[in-house]
């Protein structure tokens, strides 16, 4: 037999067993993949990396003559969740806050507790009810 095709088909027998065999799998986590000596463990995101919101500050209240925040709104992301930290209580003649929400994030459950004033005695300027409301799984 020529040598040149004898090379071109020992090439197409080398190169076209890896094309025919190629795919692709796809894991969600915890999932494991066994193919003879190849084992695949999904594990998520490392230890390293444990799940934490994403805080984005935006100012709640402008001081036009000043030209400077009087006070930042913070809200938390995580994945299609949001919960706001923000200030329910203004105080405009001194420029406070005299209550500001509050989000706790419980990563294990994957939600928010916000935290916020029910019911504020404008005299002592301070919150007296407060109310808990979950954001997350499970509403």
């Amino acid at each position: 037999m020529p040598l040149r095709p004898l090379l071109l088909l020992l090439a197409f027998l080398v190169a076209f067993p890896t094309t025919l065999l190629a795919r692709e799998v796809h894991l969600k986590k915890g999932e494991v993949f066994r193919d003879r000596d190849l084992t695949v463990i999904c594990e998520g995101r490392g230890a390293a990396s444990l799940s934490q919101p994403l805080a984005v500050r935006e100012c709640q209240y402008w001081d036009d003559f000043s030209k400077k925040c009087l006070f930042e709104k913070t809200t938390y992301s995580y994945n299609d969740l949001e919960c706001t930290e923000e200030c329910q209580h203004w105080d405009g003649f001194n420029n406070t806050c005299d209550y500001q929400s509050k989000c706790t994030f419980y990563p294990q459950q994957e939600a928010f507790v916000l935290r916020t004033c029910a019911e504020f005695d404008d005299y002592s300027r301070k919150c007296i009810k407060f109310k808990e409301a979950k954001i997350g799984p499970g509403r």
